[in-house]
């Protein structure tokens, strides 16, 4: 039975032998495979014992079952724990076998001394398959039952010949009780593979070498119903016929490679192979082949085209995946769950000044700056948790030469299916220019709100400074008019009392007198209204320029023979009208004043300048020499002395000062002979 104890151990199903107490005695090398436990640390433990607590009692049932059925075989599907942990998915099927001491010592021998039930289990993994099967699978699965209840009724049969047969043996050898129990021990175990052979998801075809010299001798023995399945066929279409005949796509060079395991009697793993038949399409197997006795040789594959598929898919991923990794324009990086390094690329060594080998042999916590090591990925509770998936944070982290480098990290973990942590994967960018242009900002904008401070305390100040001026330029206005007017009021009293005996040079003294009073009331009040220019409030308000040149026009009439005339179509605009006919009114005033004959032309012009108009106040006076142009607008600065003509020298100042204050400019082009044009721009919208 050498070769029975060879499948037990190919096999990729799970399978375990257990006795009637459910204790197992032994289990293959797939057991510990899918579910992680070896032989020896399942000895004598129960199986039930790996159940998911909700599917014990399930379990139980079916060993109940077995125990009391007289057909006794049971199939049932559970979780069962893995030894690192989460669950499987097992498929079960399980046979009640009575087995018979045996004192035989062989590489064979599965079951201890003594005649007592044992179960046998075989388990297909099924945890990938929990999903709903799609229509074409169910339909496979209805036609496997089928075919199941076929091959059953098939074992059946030789089951009933091979105890005829046993009974005729033990008939034979009643006298010898050790021959009996070996007898015992065989069938049992016989049992034991035909069952597993069965029930197992590994194809099992037996081949007989009918000619030892002819490879194409290979005729098909048996096979079971996974391997009819894989290969698209129904056994009884393919049962005892040559390998060439069953399956021609094999070629020759499989049937001598099958005929080379029966001649040397060595088992062969002939790894992966492709085969391609119209009946199942393009496939690929993992097989095995293992010699048995009388010239026959027993093949296991197993179809893997699906798993080699979704492998090829892997490995495209991860070398996408790499490419993407060595070429983020960022720094990336894998951690383990203690946050040492386990892959960097090179935009992360680059950024922190390390070696590629030299920065694997630190950790994250390693590189990062003091004052930040309570941030780290390997401490995050929430990500090691699986509170969250991914976190975003900043730090500081310092390169090999001791420079802080600022990072944006970003951080996500990826656990198996069990939901174990295997790792994490960082993204780590350096944003040290834009933090340190943030705390740039951050500094101007503490300087900006100093500035304001100051400037709000400045012009608190200031507006405590206007009043204390307003106050004292009313108060100075008030002590200064006042012995002003009591002077004028004297020198007429003295003149009408003298009546016509004051002589003629002292009634043109007396005269003197006067015009230096009004002149000097006229000061204090050019002052005052100077001093108050951009400190006092004006409404803003539609104003017709027409319509105000014909106001101003009618308040100066008394000054003689002049015209005043619009040469363009007056605008009518938002403005201070105020502050404009001040302006206008001191500028067509000033043209009249300074004159050089009793009559003549003062022309008032516009025109669109965006955001500006432009006004012109045009004379046909005298003119002024471009020498002057600066002094003009000088406060109490005349071109002509006070005596010839009778001025303060504050107009054409308090003309500028409105112009300027209100966001415009005020300019002169003169000449003498050629009169004088007063030019100034007034914005179309108003200052607050």
């Amino acid at each position: 039975m050498i070769e029975l104890a060879n499948f037990f151990d190919l096999a990729t199903d799970a399978m375990c032998v257990l006795d009637e107490n459910g204790r197992c005695q032994r289990i293959n090398a797939a057991f510990e495979r899918i579910l992680g436990y070896s032989d020896a640390a399942m000895q004598a433990q129960r199986l039930i014992d790996l159940a998911h607590t909700e599917d014990r009692a399930a379990h139980q049932a079916a060993i109940d079952r077995l125990l009391t059925a007289a057909h006794p075989t049971a199939n049932f599907t559970g979780r069962y724990q893995h030894r690192e942990g989460g669950w499987c998915w097992l498929e079960w099927s399980l046979t009640a076998v009575a087995a018979v001491d045996s004192e035989a010592d062989g590489v064979d021998r599965l079951l201890p001394h003594g005649t007592r039930l044992y179960l046998y289990c075989v388990a297909r993994d099924i945890t990938p398959l929990r999903e709903t099967p799609s229509q074409d699978e169910r339909l496979a699965e209805k036609e496997r039952h089928k075919f199941n209840l076929a091959l059953e009724e098939q074992v059946a049969r030789r089951t009933e010949q091979l105890a005829t047969a046993q009974g005729r043996y033990l008939e034979l050898l009643r006298v010898e009780r050790q021959a009996h129990h070996q007898a015992e021990a065989s069938k049992a175990k016989a049992q034991l593979y035909a069952d597993a052979v069965q029930n197992m998801q590994v194809g099992l075809q037996i081949w007989c070498l009918e000619d030892i010299d002819r490879a194409d001798s290979l005729r098909l023995m048996a096979a079971n119903p996974a391997a009819c399945e894989f290969m698209g066929v129904e056994v009884r279409n393919v049962l005892e016929k040559t390998i060439l005949e069953a399956f021609p796509a094999l070629g020759t060079d499989i049937a001598q490679t099958y005929a080379g395991v029966v001649r040397s009697g060595e088992k062969i793993d002939l790894d992966e192979m492709l085969y391609v038949d119209e009946r199942i399409g393009e496939s690929i197997f993992a097989v095995k082949a293992f010699p048995l006795p009388e010239r026959c040789v027993g093949v296991a594959f197993e179809n893997v085209t699906l798993r080699k598929q979704e492998e090829g898919i892997r490995h495209d991923q991860d070398t996408q995946l790499r490419i993407i990794f060595e070429q983020a324009a960022v720094g990336m990086a894998r951690l383990d769950p203690e946050g040492r390094w386990i892959q960097v690329n090179q935009r992360l060594c680059n950024m922190l000044g390390y070696a590629m080998p030299e920065l694997l042999t630190k950790t994250f916590a390693a590189v990062t700056h003091p004052h930040d090591a309570e941030i780290d990925i390997a401490g995050d509770q929430r990500l090691i948790s699986g509170e969250t998936t991914q976190v975003n944070f900043e730090k500081r982290c310092l390169t090999q030469q001791g420079e802080v480098v600022w990072t944006q990290v970003t951080a996500s973990t990826v656990r198996n299916r069990q939901d174990r942590l295997l790792y994490f994967i960082a993204t780590i960018q350096d944003i040290t220019a834009q933090k340190q242009a943030h705390l740039a900002l951050q500094s101007k904008t503490d300087d900006l709100l100093t500035v304001n401070l100051m400037l709000t305390d400045a012009l608190e100040a200031l507006e405590q400074r206007n009043q204390e001026l307003d106050q004292f330029a009313y108060v100075t206005s008030h002590d200064l008019k006042a012995p002003l007017r009591a002077i004028a009021n004297l020198a007429t009293w003295i003149e009408e009392d003298l009546g016509d005996s004051l002589p003629a040079e002292n009634k043109e003294q007396f005269e003197l007198l006067t015009n230096r009073v009004h002149r000097m009331e006229g000061l204090i009040n050019g002052l005052l209204e100077y001093s108050r220019i951009g400190r006092t409030r004006q409404t803003t308000e539609t104003v017709d320029i027409g319509e105000l040149l014909a106001e101003i026009s009618d308040s100066l009439a008394s000054l003689g023979e002049f015209t005043i005339e619009a040469t363009t179509a007056m605008p009518v605009i938002q403005a201070k009208r105020v502050l404009l006919s001040q302006v206008l009114s001191n500028l067509i005033t000033n043209a009249i004043k300074h004159h050089d004959r009793q009559n003549g032309r003062v022309q008032v012009s516009a025109r669109d300048l965006g955001g500006f108009y432009e006004f012109a106040v045009a004379d046909d006076g005298p003119g002024i020499d471009p020498a002057y142009h600066h002094k003009i607008f000088t406060i109490f600065q005349t071109l002509k002395p006070r005596d010839d003509l009778e001025s303060t020298g504050i107009g054409l100042s308090l003309v500028q000062k409105t112009v300027t204050a209100e966001g415009g400019k005020i300019t002169l082009e003169s000449a003498p002979g050629q009169g004088a044009t007063f030019r100034f721009t007034w914005p179309k919208e108003p200052r607050a």
